[in-house]
């Protein structure tokens, strides 16, 4: 019979117990058998005593030093068992004592005893039964001692092995709730969210997604540092579970959003829920001596009405939040109060757009950076565009934002900076060595993990000059001072360069630039715009520039559509300019056509 492994650890684990308490029963009832006077009883009675209690305590001195007593009674009690009897209580005498205390040195004694008391009966006894008893305690002696020291070896082994697998599962404990739970908020993560989903959603009742986004959570960060918020989205977790953690499933989904899960009967159950949550947020939270308010805006999809998967029904909750979000804030919107077919068209979209890189719907098209004093192409531009296969072309003002809020944005990052050096480089080799590029960086690609590794290992795998790259940032991308001149730091010793981005449009510019490693600016083209028709724009323009140059930065201007404009900014001293004056973001093939010809525009 093949016993579970679990049970066989266990017997091993008694088995020494066991045949201590049934030798001391067995061998205490011999000796109470045997002895034939009041005195040998009294000493058999010790010895029971004794030895029961020495098994009993735990402490190892106790142990021997109650042991020795009972022993030191027992063998007093010796001389009154008659032969046959004394050869059984000694065999029994060495299996217990083998047993019981972890030395051997204790049954090497009492053996040793043995042989000497058992000497005393050679007048009585025959030679040859003498001889026998002899071998049998010696090699009874060995085997108990052997048989006891390999069992204790066990039970420690199995000791060791219990304490190792509770360290195992106290381990593996703490890394299902590193896997599950956020570890600032100690709220339930986007993971284990989806898995309630799936739960709640085979058990088919009615569910609620609340999707939760703080209004306004970035002025926090702002002005009071990104540890000010991290306090407040802890103080913001502690509310919602004091609020409405009997009521609902409350999970942290990303950022300054939360995803909370309710199974109700009627709508106005949802209604009174979220009122509830909107209500307990009109308290300011206090930071710092400071109040902070911090107000919700709220998007709800119903289970089965809306969807029936998890990630519909948060992707629908989502956008009804954004719909509040991009109206008054702080209050709430059911998703199918906000179904339209325009909405519909931008979740198609959002699927679409994930898809898009690998079904080659994705092109880099680029517009020309041009010498103002010469009118040479000095560099490109890489614009990603998009030509949905149902749809046709998408703008970048739609998928753009769109692959920024679902994330896909660091991927289509990436593989336009791959695909960019790869046809510039091409470009380079056949007669345009000193072309360079520029590529625009989202604030979700800046911050995702290893991005200057990636934008090195890119430039590495595609021999691209590090020289000739310029990566276009904006000014709310580096708030977080400390962290962006490190990943700026990075890319600069390599020799890329970084140019600011709709320079002018941030609220902090000055402070920033002064401790960025930047070598270019580049003047929205809200400035441009109104360059010949407003005076306070072109105070502005003529402003950046005189600070770029200040500086020692090369200033570009973007947006650049008429003679006037151009001429303005060539006095102001702009040295490079981009626009429709010049040329339209083309493809590759137009481009390669463009560069053969060598024309100054």
């Amino acid at each position: 019979m093949n016993l579970p492994q679990v049970w066989k650890k266990r017997l091993m684990h008694i088995t020494p117990n066991v045949v201590i308490l049934f030798s001391a029963i067995s061998l205490s009832s011999n000796m109470v058998k045997s002895v034939s006077s009041s005195q040998g009883l009294i000493l058999t009675l010790t010895f029971a005593g004794f030895i029961f209690a020495s098994i009993l305590f735990r402490t190892l001195s106790l142990k021997y030093a109650l042991a020795a007593i009972a022993f030191f009674a027992f063998f007093n009690a010796l001389p009154e068992l008659s032969f046959d009897r004394l050869v059984s209580v000694m065999y029994l005498s060495l299996i217990l004592l083998a047993f019981l205390l972890p030395s051997p040195l204790p049954i090497f004694l009492a053996a040793g005893y043995f042989l000497y008391f058992i000497s005393s009966y050679w007048p009585q006894e025959s030679m040859e039964m003498i001889r026998t008893i002899v071998i049998g305690i010696i090699v009874n002696t060995i085997l108990y001692a052997l048989l006891a020291f390999y069992l204790r070896n066990l039970k420690q082994e199995n000791a060791v092995n219990v304490e190792l697998n509770e360290q195992l599962n106290q381990a593996l404990g703490k890394l299902q709730h590193i896997a599950y739970y956020d570890t600032l908020t100690k709220l339930p993560n986007r993971e284990l969210l989806k898995q309630r989903m799936i739960e709640e959603l085979t058990e088919e009742a009615p569910t609620a997604v609340l999707f939760l986004d703080l209004d306004h959570f970035k002025n926090v960060n702002d002005m009071l540092g990104h540890s000010a918020g991290d306090r407040l989205l802890q103080d913001v977790a502690s509310l919602l579970s004091k609020t409405v953690g009997q009521s609902c499933f409350i999970s942290r989904y990303a950022g300054d959003e939360f995803v909370l899960l309710m199974r109700y009967q009627q709508q106005k159950d949802i209604e009174a829920v979220v009122e509830q949550l909107i209500h307990a947020f009109r308290t300011p939270f206090q930071m710092d001596q400071k109040q902070i308010y911090a107000t919700l805006s709220v998007g709800i999809s119903l289970y089965p009405e809306d969807a029936s998967d998890a990630d519909t029904l948060i992707q629908y909750a989502d956008k009804a939040m954004y719909s509040v979000k991009s109206g008054d804030k702080n209050g709430f919107r059911f998703f199918y109060a906000i179904k339209s077919e325009e909405l519909l068209r931008q979740v198609k979209l959002e699927n679409d757009l994930r898809s898009a890189v690998s079904k080659r719907e994705l092109a880099v098209h680029y517009q020309p950076l041009v010498e103002m004093s010469t009118g040479k192409i000095r560099g490109l531009e890489a614009l990603l565009r998009w030509t949905h296969p149902e749809l046709g072309p998408i703008s970048p003002s739609v998928f753009i934002p769109l692959a920024e809020q679902t994330g896909v944005i660091v991927e289509l990052g990436e593989w336009v900076l791959n695909e960019a050096c790869r046809q510039v480089r091409t470009w380079q080799r056949a007669g345009n060595p000193d072309l360079a590029l520029a590529v625009n960086i989202s604030i979700r690609q800046f911050r995702s993990p290893q991005f200057a590794s990636k934008v090195i290992s890119i430039l590495e795998n595609t021999d691209f000059e590090p020289t000739l790259l310029e990566l276009e940032i904006t000014e709310s991308m580096v708030q977080n001072l400390n962290e962006s001149v490190m990943i700026l730091g990075e890319l600069k010793r390599q020799g890329v360069k970084i140019s600011i981005d709709d320079f002018g449009t941030g609220y902090s510019s000055l402070s920033v630039l002064r401790h960025l490693p930047v070598d270019l600016l580049k003047i929205d083209r809200s400035f441009t715009r109104e360059l010949t028709t407003a005076i306070p724009a072109a105070s502005i323009v003529k402003l950046i520039i005189d600070i770029g140059h200040s500086m020692n930065l090369q200033v570009i201007c973007e947006g650049i559509e008429n003679p006037q404009q151009f001429k303005m900014l060539q006095q102001y001293g702009c040295e490079i300019g981009q626009g429709y004056y010049f040329y339209r973001p083309s493809s590759a093939e137009e481009i390669e056509i463009l560069l053969h010809r060598r024309t100054p525009a």
